[in-house]
């Protein structure tokens, strides 16, 4: 089962002018050679970050819940998952570490009712929580979240 993951307006509107700002810093910098090479490294940090770590789509199969993103996947073996349920997250979350909406919502996140966990979502009500057993947490989020996790209880349940 595999689903993608819808971007919130704030999202788009962030992660446009965001490249935007980059950009137009390096065309602005483009006569001052070491200006400009430090504007050009910081863009593409910056969009390497948002490709290696912005979820693009979620996939979940009978070994492994996957999150795909654009240069990269992350395994979930469904054997290391305790629980999942839908979770909406609250603006009262920390990022530690992390994108809070530049190519959508990814890093380390602090909340108050369920504590530290890694989130990869692209729309706050697209979200369900993935608990595993050795206590680590993903906030993950796509399209009909509902179906994702009711496909994956009953793996963990069988």
């Amino acid at each position: 089962m595999k689903a993608r993951v819808r971007y919130s307006s704030f999202c788009w509107w962030l992660t446009g002018i965001i490249t935007a700002v980059l950009v137009g810093l390096c065309v602005l910098t483009v006569n001052e050679i070491a200006v400009f090479c430090l504007m050009l490294l910081m863009a593409l940090c910056v969009v390497v970050a948002g490709l290696l770590f912005g979820p693009v789509a979620i996939e979940a199969n009978t070994e492994n819940v996957i999150i795909r993103c654009a240069l990269r996947r992350k395994l979930i073996p469904v054997s290391d998952i305790e629980s999942v349920k839908l979770f909406q997250p609250t603006k009262g979350a920390i990022r530690i570490c992390g994108s809070g909406g530049y190519m959508g919502y990814w890093g380390t996140f602090r909340e108050g009712d369920i504590g530290k966990y890694h989130a990869y979502y692209g729309k706050a009500s697209d979200c369900f929580l993935v608990n595993l057993k050795s206590g680590k947490k993903y906030l993950l989020g796509c399209e009909n979240p509902k179906a994702i996790v009711d496909y994956i209880n009953s793996l963990i349940n069988s």
